[in-house]
């Protein structure tokens, strides 16, 4: 019997498995056709993943463009093909040495705030509607252009050179692979990722995830772990509408002088709320005089 449910899994992925097949395995749980991740994790890296299930992953995308904390090893002196320890060490640099001071130094100057990052080449972004990864794999080449990232924190945490840790907060689109393999290139020695771990996702903490094997075990109560969509909406702007209003909005209609309490850039989204459910996702129209549905959440 399929299990009808909406709504959010933290999930505390493991080494060696791909985000993908925490999809896949959560999609046979559930028997739930639309799974979706708010932001994929590498095969080495371990950590938070984002779990949207039925109507939650037309949310998903407000994550993607949230702050995230990581904690991150790093091996200096050497690099690898793919940025961290699954690659091939393609060079070495041994008999450099910098101390605690001059790390911090060049992170403070170059790596915080807005800054320039280069893409790694072994990744999952999309070229030609190719994976980057699969056509290097496959003998190809790719070209990927630079793209520019948010560093709130790149903190040192501990230090034993060559093997120094971090932890780091930044924003969407950063490579903490190509974080590493850039602080590396300042210091002319080179640098890859030896451990990574995804610790936050906006306020969501590991702390509170759990490992897919629990699931495993727990399948006729995984509603049990399941954070609704009205939790999860409540970490953003929210406005409430009437069932009048509602039932305007969601025939396409516009809603008129429905003001909410603190205005919001337009790119950030804003809940609607009806009767103490969450029903959509709105934007502002006319200067913020009036309002529509950019998203509808089908409540079943």
């Amino acid at each position: 019997m399929k299990i009808v449910m909406d709504g959010f899994l933290l999930i505390d992925k493991d080494q060696k498995v791909s985000s993908f097949d925490v999809v896949k395995e959560i999609r046979k749980l559930t028997r739930e056709v639309h799974v979706g991740h708010a932001g994929t994790l590498d095969p080495l890296a371990t950590g938070l993943l984002v779990i949207g299930v039925g109507e939650a992953t037309k949310l998903l995308e407000y994550f993607i463009g949230c702050e995230k904390e990581y904690e991150v090893s790093a091996c200096f002196g050497k690099e690898s093909d793919t940025y961290d320890a699954d690659g091939k060490i393609v060079s070495v640099n041994e008999k450099s040495y910098h101390d605690s001071e001059e790390l911090v130094s060049i992170i403070r100057e170059k790596f915080i705030g807005n800054i320039s990052q280069m893409p790694p080449k072994y990744s999952a972004l999309k070229v030609k509607g190719r994976r980057a990864c699969d056509i290097l794999r496959g003998g190809g080449d790719v070209e990927l252009k630079p793209r520019n990232v948010h560093i709130s924190r790149f903190d040192l945490k501990e230090f034993d050179w060559p093997n120094v840790s971090f932890k780091v907060k930044c924003g969407s689109g950063t490579y903490i692979r190509s974080l590493i393999h850039d602080l590396g290139g300042e210091l002319k020695c080179g640098a890859y990722v030896t451990f990574l771990r995804r610790t936050k996702v906006a306020d969501f903490s590991v702390n509170g995830a759990n490992k897919i094997e629990k699931l495993d075990d727990k399948i006729d109560k995984i509603e049990k772990y399941l954070i609704s969509l009205e939790d999860i909406g409540r970490i953003f702007q929210k406005i409430d509408i009437t069932e009048g209003e509602y039932d305007v909005l969601k025939n396409g209609g516009i809603i008129m002088n429905k003001k909410i309490e603190h205005r919001v850039a337009n790119d950030k989204p804003v809940m609607a709320y009806c009767s103490g459910f969450l029903v959509g996702v709105v934007e502002f129209k006319n200067n913020g005089n009036s309002v529509k549905f950019r998203k509808l959440i089908v409540r079943k």
